[in-house]
């Protein structure tokens, strides 16, 4: 027996009632430290509420004894909020507990309450404002021995989800809640919470297996939950390696429509556990899964055996692990439920990380499969697995209805289970037995009659589950924190998105209705009023909206008594009374709400908009007590719409202070500082971005990268005009000195350094300059720090040209020319453009100068340069990759000329030479800067030698290369041998016969004679 046992074995019979789910007897045990701790926490959220900065949790000495049942108290409470907001069912007795938080409110106030249980919850979503607030707990351990500060750090996990916004995007929308994070203190508490588990479940050798595994997955879904994948995937399989459990995902030949003659490849995860499970019997109560039904697809894929498949391929299992082998796709062995949890964690992961396209959904559907497929041991691991396939099948077409429909049926479970019916203090026994009795009830004309026992019953869309399809509160809580199931609000969230993403926005704005989510509804409103203004046929849904906002945060117009109209307010919303359809933006135009709604930053930023007002967003920053990022950032968008951009840069300014982890925020003040030319503070901005990026996904990406890249290139032009102009004053004062006959002045540190010219500026340097502030670095430092960061931007998107040219202009700075970068991006160039428009004369004639010329050609014969050396890269750059894009461009065969006359490739050397003249015969091609031995121009335009001065020498000039080179290796080129002469004197009088009347007695023309000439005598 372990420590942990021995710990469990002394619970006290509080630990024990919790343990057996008996969760509102722990809290109403008059014996018990409930009621005490009730009227402490009301205490405290008083002291809160008078000052909620100073307010602080004291702790209490108790005794050891005292100690146990208080924690078992705080798990009955925590373990009672999650099955009635996560699990259900919802379990009998509420309303005494009820009573207990009536009677403390009641005795905290001066005069008497109507609604103390109102005043309580909002008391309590106070100290839930933004941050929040943590429970103070001391040392100890739970029911299974965990560290109380395990518990302490899933209370912070819950914490966040309450506070965490459902997102609208694709996939899971409860785990791609964090576009950006809103609350970061409550995030690096979370993080520092980890930290500390971790050593203490870890850290000491417990010989506990199933507490090790069951932490690891809990971590991995924490850190899903903030966005952090590569700690999850770390989490993911370290947790498969305790537990000794494989699985891969494979493929195998099978069958996915009804249609199908031919066996495919169809993706199937294979796993198995440590231990095995087939005697295992399958739990009695599960959620239904809904049949696809589908006139094409097959219900589940049907995998063959010995079959060649459609393309002729068979099974091939080599590259599995020993273990997973000997398995069948459709006959695998059963799961332990940690297994299941582990394989539904990789699914999210996928999911949450991973683009929205059809690959993502092929290799995450297979593992909910997997699960669903198996037998059911836990009904919240088989509920999760519905789920996860049912956010995977929302994507496609024939998919869609079924996963929608199955999310419709789990959240009607879910929402059926997790509502309480009236408390007994809030019916009357009369009624209820009238309640069963038809009646008979005549209304006036306008009077609306509503069923109040119907409006409080929950509804389903599919019929409700049978008493033998739900499982006990106990069981379906075992796993919850493994599975970081989402609550039910963030669930009919989802399954709102979902109906929108489908098209029926009135269902979605129904379900946020329900939920009291006003800010969603006025969203649905204004994108159904966009959708139908396409066609004409608008129904004033956006000024819905905005009214529907106005209302959550001003009075109504023309109110004088706002306490009345409050109490009014909440009455019709805890009533499920009131009518928004009638709500007019006119109608909310009184003074602001006092104390605002719990969300009102984020109401004020929506409404800002949709009225395109500043003074919504400063405002939602000073309700927020400057500390929500949103406000800043949607200010600075808006400055940035009106050309304001000084101000824009000072709101993101703000935006990064108080959230100092959204690279998005960074990236932003980095573009907006690149623009205003403040290069030092961009290069600092984009760089934190970068820092603060996922290292796949988020920030850290192509665009931030060479934005990166442009900052610290403009630092470096910016420095070497510094050195430039301190160098120069120096040199005058020295001067000065000189002149005056007096003694020299010292000299300065910036006078050591050499400063050459401007085509050898990247070589000034200054080691003794800053390396942490961007604006002191070196100019050598900067450049080579942004050839680092264009390469790294032109490796993530290395299908964009613009990015590896500028890695060329950077790499041909630098002293000596990094030849290395200038053929790697000179390859991609060329492979993406494909055309003789990617070629730069300039890059070409620099490489072949600094790689090639500069060497010795050594032995005799045709040279081959050695393997791996830079002289054969660029030969083979330019005989593979240049010479087959070669179509009018002469100049490029005149560098080929030089290359194969280096490697004494005369025969080569004379066939370009050869295309080279031909090419300027056909129309002298301007283009390839000036720094080349040709005719151009720089405009890009074809000019006819016989016309243009500049043309016609440039036939002269390739003429006179052709006829050299024929007449000094000619003879020994097997292929031309004596008939050189002929070629030469060919080529001469074919450009003079047609250059006689426009050219003759020029210097071109007397050039060509010579030639003749020199080619006759030989």
């Amino acid at each position: 027996m372990t420590d942990t046992t021995t710990t469990t074995t002394t619970s006290t019979p509080l630990l024990e009632q919790v343990r057996l789910g008996e969760y509102v007897s722990v809290l109403t045990n008059p014996e018990g430290p409930a009621k005490k701790l009730i009227e402490g926490y009301v205490t405290s959220l008083y002291c809160y509420s008078d000052s909620p900065q100073q307010h602080q949790q004291q702790n209490v000495e108790t005794e050891d004894q005292e100690d146990k049942d208080n924690v078992a108290v705080a798990l009955a409470a925590f373990n009672a909020f999650l099955q009635i907001n996560v699990t259900g069912p919802v379990p009998d007795g509420l309303a005494q507990i009820e009573g207990e938080f009536a009677d403390a409110v009641s005795s905290k106030t001066t005069k008497e309450s109507k609604k103390p249980l109102q005043q309580a919850r909002k008391l309590v979503f106070k100290t839930l404002d933004v941050d929040g607030v943590s429970l103070g707990l001391g040392q100890g351990l739970g029911l299974e021995g965990e560290p109380l500060q395990w518990l302490k750090l899933r209370v912070d996990v819950w914490h966040y989800k309450l506070i965490t916004q459902p997102s609208l995007g694709p996939g899971s929308i409860f785990n791609k809640s964090l576009q950006w994070c809103e609350v970061p203190s409550l995030q690096a508490q979370i993080e520092r919470g980890l930290k500390v588990v971790e050593a203490e479940v870890l850290g000491e050798k417990k010989d506990n297996k199933e507490m090790e595994v069951k932490w690891l997955v809990e971590k991995a879904n924490v850190h899903i939950m903030l966005g952090q994948d590569a700690k999850a995937k770390e989490a993911i399989q370290k947790a498969a390696e305790v537990n000794k459990f494989q699985y891969m995902l494979s493929g195998a030949l099978g069958k996915r429509t009804k249609f199908q003659e031919k066996a495919t490849s169809q993706l199937v995860v294979l796993a198995k556990s440590a231990e095995e499970k087939d005697g295992e019997e399958e739990a009695d109560a599960k959620p239904k899964a809904l049949e696809l039904n589908d006139d094409t697809l097959l219900e589940d894929l049907q995998f063959t055996k010995g079959e060649l498949g459609k393309h002729g391929e068979t099974d091939d299992k080599t590259g599995l692990p020993a273990a997973l082998k000997d398995l069948e796709p459709d006959a695998q062995p059963q799961l332990s439920p940690l297994d299941q949890i582990i394989l539904l964690t990789e699914a999210t992961l996928k999911d949450a990380f991973s683009p929205n396209d059809t690959l993502t959904a092929e290799e995450i559907l297979p593992f909910a499969v997997r699960v669903i497929s198996d037998k059911s041991t836990n009904w919240q691991i088989y509920t999760q697995a519905l789920l996860v396939r049912s956010r995977i099948e929302m994507h496609r077409s024939r998919t869609m209805e079924r996963g929608v429909l199955q999310m419709q049926a789990v959240v009607d479970q879910v929402i059926f289970d997790t509502t309480a019916s009236a408390s007994p203090s809030e019916t009357n026994p009369e009624e209820e037995k009238k309640s069963d009795v038809p009646a008979i009830k005549i209304s006036a004309e306008g009077e609306l009659i509503e069923d109040k026992a119907a409006a409080n019953k929950p509804t389903s869309f599919f019929p409700a589950a049978k008493p033998e399809d739900s499982a006990p509160a106990h069981v379906r809580l075992q796993y919850i924190h493994a599975l970081s199931s989402p609550p039910r609000w963030h669930l009919e969230s989802e399954l709102a998105y979902s109906w929108a993403g489908v098209g029926s926005l009135v269902s979605a704005v129904e379900i946020f209705k329900r939920l009291r989510l006003w800010a969603e509804v006025a969203l649905c409103l204004a994108a159904n009023a966009r959708h139908d203004d396409e066609d004409g046929r608008g129904a004033g849904g956006e000024e819905k909206g905005k009214a529907i906002v106005r209302w959550r945060l001003f009075h109504r117009t023309g109110v004088t008594t706002a306490e009345e109209e409050d109490a009014e307010a909440d009455d019709e919303v805890e009533n499920e009374t009131l009518d928004i359809s009638n709500f007019k933006e006119s109608d909310f135009l009184g003074p602001e709400r006092v104390p605002p709604p719990p969300n009102a930053p984020r109401l004020f930023c929506i409404l800002g908009e949709m009225e395109d007002k500043p003074e919504h967003y400063e405002r939602a920053w000073e309700i927020s007590g400057h500390r929500y990022a949103r406000a800043q950032k949607s200010l600075g968008e808006y400055w940035l719409s009106k050309q304001e951009i000084f101000k824009a840069r000072d709101a993101y300014r703000k935006a990064v202070v108080v959230n100092r982890m959204s690279s998005e925020l960074w990236n932003r003040l980095g573009d907006i500082s690149l623009r205003l030319g403040d290069f030092a503070e961009a290069a600092e901005s984009f760089s934190r971005g970068i820092a603060a990026a996922d290292p796949i996904a988020g920030g850290e990406d192509a665009r931030t990268w060479s934005n990166l890249g442009s900052a610290l290139y403009s630092l470096y032009v910016e420095r070497v005009k510094e050195l430039k102009a301190e160098r120069e004053a120096a040199a005058a004062a020295a001067k000065e000195v000189e002149e005056a006959d007096t003694e020299p002045l010292a000299v300065k540190p910036f006078s050591k350094v050499e400063v050459l010219d401007d085509e050898d500026e990247s070589c000034i340097a200054n080691p003794s300059q800053s390396t942490t502030d961007p604006s002191k670095r070196s100019p050598a430092t900067l450049l080579q720090q942004s050839l680092a960061a264009y390469k790294r931007g032109a490796s993530i998107a290395n299908d964009n040209w613009r990015i590896w040219d500028n890695v060329i202009t950077l790499a041909s700075r630098v002293r000596p020319p990094a030849v290395s970068e200038i053929l790697l991006a000179l390859n991609h160039i060329i492979k993406i453009r494909g055309s003789e428009d990617a070629l730069d004369i300039d890059v070409l004639r620099l490489l072949v100068n600094e790689a090639v010329l500069k060497k010795v050609a050594e032995g005799e014969g045709v040279y081959e340069p050695g393997r791996g050396t830079q002289e054969r890269a660029v030969c083979e750059l330019l005989e593979r990759q240049v010479a087959p894009l070669i179509t009018k461009r002469g100049d490029f065969w005149e560098l080929l000329v030089r290359v194969r006359e280096w490697r004494r490739d005369y025969g080569g050397a004379i066939d370009a030479a050869e295309r080279a003249w031909r090419a300027a015969l056909g129309g002298a091609a301007a283009g390839g800067g000036g720094l080349a031995a040709s005719a151009a121009t720089g405009d890009g335009a074809e000019k006819s030698w016989l016309e243009d001065e500049e043309a016609w020498e440039t036939v002269v000039k390739s003429t006179a290369q052709l006829v050299t080179l024929l007449k000094d290796y000619g003879q020994g080129v097997q292929e031309i041998g004596a008939r050189w002469k002929g070629k030469a004197r060919l080529a001469i009088r074919s450009v003079r016969g047609k250059a006689k009347e426009p050219w003759e007695g020029s210097e071109g023309w007397n050039t060509l004679v010579d030639l003749l000439r020199e080619v006759e005598e030989a």
